[in-house]
């Protein structure tokens, strides 16, 4: 029987994991999918070009992500926003044009790739300390323990259970028994899921040709598939790509569809080197490990940081953290990684 299991291997549970190994305490991490890091992930392009399919930017006023990153000595850089930005209201119209100087501090991105955080944490924790592929279906109280059974029926059997997993994801997918208070259940049910409805894109390319051109690689677009677009060049300036947002109409075309709807846009405003790519990719947020019942709409950070996170359930052996739990800085990685600190000092006091 573990001490405790943590729920969900993104960041917030592996940060969680993280900081209760340094305690000395024993925990197991359970993971439905194949993969960690959840809403971070970062891939790599034929050219090697680490782009971010999830979290990718944060600020200087993130001091809990700050914190960790030094604590690995990962380093990270400025989101390049020099030159010439563009806003697009139509379509038939020329884009308007304004110039962006440099050292706007706009915001910042982690060199390597946001996974070089969920890697060290990895690293940090040990391997032997993660189950994959495993997802939980229920958790019950039984005598004076909690078990908990995944999809394929196996069983897990622990004295606490931390949930690190969007709590709308969590009540939809996991039964409790005994049953939650119905109020913490109609909270659960009406919390944003951050990341829920986007749709992420990346553009490969040789060179930054945008910047050859004086252009920040910047853009806005009211008529375009993709509504947002900045540059994506590596710390070293050695790869280069363009990443941004698809609106939420992007979902009811083909993979081909988008991609070619992207290069379009793209060549629009740069002319046909837009054209000379290496590699297209995208992701769409809204699987089920993210949005489960993606038809009720709920408002950016809506009941992020609600009291009833700050309860335990199950007579004190059930828990929640998450980006959705923090007071401050709700969605974003330093949300993360503030509800997980938080949430292993209380565990550490009372094992």
């Amino acid at each position: 029987m573990e001490d405790i299991i943590i729920i969900g291997a993104g960041l917030s549970g592996l940060s969680t994991a993280y900081r209760l190994k340094k305690a000395g305490i024993s925990f197991k991490i359970i993971e439905a999918q194949d993969r960690l890091g959840g809403r971070i992930e970062t891939i790599y392009g034929q050219d090697d070009t680490p782009m971010e399919m999830g979290a990718t930017w944060f600020g200087k006023e993130h001091v809990n992500l700050l914190g960790l990153l030094s604590e690995f000595n990962i380093g990270y850089f400025e989101q390049h926003t020099e030159g010439i930005a563009l806003f697009e209201t139509m379509s038939f119209e020329p884009p308007q044009q304004f110039y962006v100087p440099a050292n706007s501090h706009s915001a910042y991105r982690i060199q390597g790739g946001t996974y070089s955080i969920i890697d060290a944490l990895y690293r940090h924790i040990g391997k032997e300390n993660i189950v994959l592929n495993s997802k939980i279906i229920e958790i019950a109280a039984e005598d004076n323990k909690l078990k908990l059974t995944d999809n394929l029926e196996n069983h897990f059997f622990c004295k606490y259970v931390i949930v690190a997993l969007p709590p709308k994801l969590a009540i939809h997918s996991i039964q409790f028994s005994p049953e939650l208070p119905q109020a913490l259940i109609q909270v659960m049910q009406k919390t944003q899921t951050w990341m829920s409805g986007s749709i992420k894109f990346s553009v490969e390319y040789k060179k930054a040709f945008w910047k050859d051109k004086g252009f920040s690689g910047s853009i806005y677009s009211q008529s375009g598939l993709a509504t947002e677009i900045y540059d994506h060049t590596n710390y070293e300036d050695t790869k280069f790509a363009l990443k941004g947002f698809l609106n939420g109409s992007a979902s009811h075309y083909t993979f081909a569809e988008r991609k070619e709807k992207i290069i379009d846009q793209l060549k629009r405003y740069f002319g046909n080197e837009a054209t000379e790519f290496i590699s297209y990719n995208d992701k769409i947020w809204n699987d089920t490990y993210i949005q489960p019942n993606n038809d009720t709409f709920l408002p950016p950070h809506f009941n992020n940081g609600h009291a009833v996170f700050d309860e335990s359930y199950m007579s004190n052996k059930l828990f929640f953290t998450g980006t959705e739990t923090a007071k401050t800085f709700s969605g974003y990685m330093d949300g993360a990684i503030k509800a997980s600190n938080a949430i292993a000092d209380r565990i550490s006091k009372i094992i």
